[in-house]
């Protein structure tokens, strides 16, 4: 999984920004969604996110392995990230 070629991130002091540039939309992203984000950039595969997340954030297991996929979803579904070569 990688971010789509026309996507750029930016970590900010409050988590993080996406940049979409065929249309110009901006997404902000609170710490733990900025966090899915970098692991995506670093080359993690998704089932691996969640795991690597409980090192980093407090919470049930089962909460963030559904906010993990919930996020990702939701990325998939505005296009910003996919499976092959951005």
């Amino acid at each position: 999984m990688q971010l789509a070629r026309y996507v750029k991130f930016r970590a900010e002091q409050f988590g993080g920004v996406l940049f979409e540039t065929q249309t110009e939309k901006v997404y902000t992203l609170n710490a733990p969604a900025a966090a899915v984000i970098r692991e995506i950039l670093a080359g993690a595969k998704e089932e691996q996110i969640p795991a690597r997340l409980k090192a980093q954030f407090q919470g049930p297991e089962e909460q963030i392995e559904r906010e993990v996929r919930a996020l990702i979803d939701d990325l998939r579904q505005k296009g910003l990230v996919g499976d092959g070569p951005g």
